[in-house]
């Protein structure tokens, strides 16, 4: 049997990730035998690895401000959809969620599809789905990666796995987004923080 992905939050320090099968920097493998230890305070000299920086700097991992936005829900014909916009990482791949959710009040069949394929493509999990009738959600899909670390940009989480913290309120427990620049408001989690840093990597 596979073991589940670990992550462990150091206090004020990296990410220890342990038991993935696959994780990639970019276009870059990186090497899963030993345990990776991604930079959370966005300083590190050799990205995305911790190279101790974060003692240098000071840098703290904790939340900055809480963010306690009402969880929105949609009802639909065959398929309910709820946001949660306080793990949401503002990479938009849910745009196209407003004329699919117009189109499948109107009776579009293939639109409520549509829908869960959008939802399950949001890599923080701020997205969530049930289909109206049995009130279940289909398995999560691993991603074609476990870790993603996005250049200049978050670490993704795509496949099953724990971490010392508590998920966020209906947060999908095969997605996450990871801040890794620091700056993020909603720490460990990315609030998109990382685009206003000019030459992050």
């Amino acid at each position: 049997m596979s073991r589940k992905l670990e992550i462990t939050i150091q206090e004020d320090g990296p990410y220890r990730i342990r038991n993935a099968r696959s994780a990639r920097f970019g276009d870059e493998e990186l090497n899963t035998e030993d345990d990776i230890w991604l930079c959370r305070c966005g300083e590190t000299a050799s990205p995305p690895f911790c190279d101790g920086t974060h003692r240098k700097v000071g840098f703290s991992g904790a939340c900055e401000s809480s963010r306690d936005r009402p969880i929105k829900t949609w009802e639909g014909k065959r398929i309910r959809t709820r946001f949660n916009p306080n793990a949401c990482m503002h990479v938009f791949a849910c745009k196209p969620l407003k004329a699919l959710r117009r189109q499948e009040r109107e009776g579009d069949g293939a639109a409520a599809d549509a829908i869960a394929e959008v939802v399950r493509a949001c890599p923080s999990g701020a997205l969530s789905y049930e289909w109206v009738e049995a009130q279940t959600v289909e398995p999560e899909a691993d991603g074609e990666v476990d870790v993603l670390v996005m250049e200049g940009g978050e670490i993704r989480v795509q496949c099953a796995f724990d971490i010392n913290e508590p998920l966020q309120e209906l947060q999908r427990p095969g997605r996450a987004t990871l801040c890794r620049c620091g700056r993020s408001s909603n720490k460990p989690w990315c609030d998109g923080q990382h685009k206003k840093r000019d030459g992050f990597r």
